[in-house]
């Protein structure tokens, strides 16, 4: 295969909690979802690399987690509501904050983070659509936006994780 440049085109961001049935859109992007495939690793240090100073020998692989950034220009507003709840389930009010220690995984309130191509107006020969869907996403980051006469541009990150089955993500 030749190497051809690749434009994903206009990225659809959909959640949902672990239960709905159907995604909500979430909205558009500013420039682009950014995501960023982190790896966890531990180096084993041994004498044939010259010991606890010298280099690595091997490295013990502790696995995976994506985080996804979001800078939304154009977003239903009653879906970032739930998703600034940080909780999927949980009746908490967006006013309030959580019991510290609530386990957000192990309770179900996760979401789940669907990315896929719009395609609004077909072309003879489309580019090949770009569809993952994470299965436990949480949103740990702070979330951004601007007070003001311009456009409001929301900055939220979704950190995800693999779910009970190692599954990280889906690309149907």
């Amino acid at each position: 295969m030749a190497a051809t440049i690749f434009i994903p085109g206009l990225i659809a961001v959909s959640v949902k909690a672990p239960a709905d049935q159907n995604f909500s859109l979430l909205g558009y992007c500013r420039d682009g979802v950014a995501i960023r495939e982190n790896v966890r690793m531990r180096p084993i240090y041994g004498d044939e690399g010259g010991g606890p100073d010298g280099i690595p020998v091997d490295f013990s692989y502790l696995g995976e987690f994506h985080e996804v950034r979001l800078e939304l220009y154009k977003y239903d507003g009653e879906v970032l509501a739930q998703v600034s709840n940080r909780l999927s389930t949980s009746n908490k009010l967006r006013t309030m904050v959580f019991e510290p220690g609530w386990m957000i995984r192990s309770a179900g309130d996760y979401f789940l983070l669907k990315l896929e191509t719009e395609m609004r107006y077909m072309q003879a020969t489309p580019p090949p659509p770009f569809k993952r869907t994470y299965l436990v996403a949480i949103p740990t980051s702070p979330i951004e936006y601007p007070l003001g006469p311009k456009e409001m541009l929301t900055v939220l990150e979704f950190t995800c994780l693999p779910d009970a089955t190692g599954v990280l993500f889906s690309v149907t």
